[in-house]
């Protein structure tokens, strides 16, 4: 497998982000990412503006966040070409990026925070919609400024990548449970904005763009490298984000290259993303760079752990399945799933 790491949710100064997209892109090339992906609030006008492409060593795909008429239910909407319009529910716009086969994904689905009011919390509350391709399951500024107090602020606002934790239960469990009845995948985000704000006398910016590009990254997992052709790049990175084969790391704890997660029985295997037939026995196999705790989870509850570079558990049993990875108390990488089934069907 080729593996490329990037970014994913970037606003630039097209919405509320505070830099250019060829800025942007030169800051992220030099922390080494190869892809990223913006989603500006409700336009399209970067990629109007012709921005999509290769800029030297890093792809630059753009989509773009819906909201609905009041600002709730953000969703992230790419591989399209036109904005839709702006007074649809979001039943309405999750419904209408499937039919135009865009690829969505629900932002920062389990927001809540409620220590400034001039920052409110945007959870996702339509569940009952099922045509979404994923969800956020770490949104690096959403759990930064979940943890936001008056209190710890200069704190928060100094050390922005060492205080995250992790995902959150509720969003994992959610996550694991759509997952059981149908592919949903799961992404990183870092929802970058470079704000500038005023402390005082000073005028500091919280998550410089570089900072966030060294936190929480996506990592893609693709059958053949990238090629510099922009059409067939593109549809490679969208269909591994459609397909799930990925992981998320945060790169606070630790390079996370290489990690490896798959399935395989006696003429078959499987990596992260995909699905294999389990009734004669099937071995699940982790792989990390450095020594650090392993965790296997099955629909959604842990069942084996292991302190190393790998891990090693053989079963029969159908389910969806995924890998935790954490340094020290440290979270550090999370899998997709990989779905073992009964059948082929």
């Amino acid at each position: 497998m080729e593996e490329y790491v990037g970014a994913i949710h970037i606003h630039s100064d097209y919405s509320d982000g505070s830099k250019s997209i060829p800025e942007i892109a030169r800051i992220a090339q030099s922390v080494n990412l190869d892809f990223l992906l913006f989603a500006d609030h409700m336009t399209l006008q970067p990629l109007y503006d012709g921005h999509e492409g290769w800029h030297d060593r890093v792809l630059v795909l753009i989509g773009y966040e819906i909201n609905d008429p009041e600002n709730m239910n953000h969703y992230l909407a790419f591989d399209i070409d036109k904005v839709l319009a702006r007074d649809l529910t979001a039943p309405e716009y999750v419904r209408q990026i499937h039919q135009r086969k865009g690829l969505g994904f629900i932002a920062h689905p389990d927001e809540i925070r409620h220590a400034f009011d001039k920052y409110p919390p945007y959870p996702w509350t339509h569940w009952e919609v099922d045509e979404f391709d994923g969800i956020e399951i770490w949104n690096h500024m959403s759990e930064w400024m979940e943890g936001l107090t008056r209190a710890n602020r200069l704190k928060m606002i100094l050390s922005p990548r060492k205080l995250l934790k992790g995902p959150t239960d509720v969003t994992l469990q959610r996550w694991d449970q759509l997952s059981s009845q149908r592919k949903v995948v799961g992404i990183g985000a870092i929802d970058v904005h470079a704000y500038p704000y005023r402390l005082g006398p000073f005028t500091i910016v919280i998550f410089p763009y570089k900072i966030q590009f060294q936190s929480i990254r996506t990592h893609l997992l693709l059958a053949q490298p990238l090629i510099q052709d922009v059409q067939k790049d593109r549809r490679a990175v969208y269909d591994a984000l459609r397909s799930g084969n990925l992981f998320i790391s945060n790169y606070r704890w630790g390079e996370a290259k290489t990690f490896r997660f798959w399935a395989e029985n006696k003429d078959r295997w499987a990596e992260i993303g995909r699905s294999i037939v389990c009734r004669e026995g099937v071995d699940l196999r982790a792989w990390v760079p450095v020594d650090c705790q392993i965790y296997l989870v099955k629909d959604g509850r842990r069942i084996a752990e292991v302190f190393g570079k790998e891990m090693f558990h053989r079963t029969d049993l159908p389910g969806v399945y995924r890998v935790e990875a954490f340094r020290g108390k440290h979270a550090w990488i999370y899998s997709n799933h990989i779905r073992l089934t009964i059948s082929a069907d």
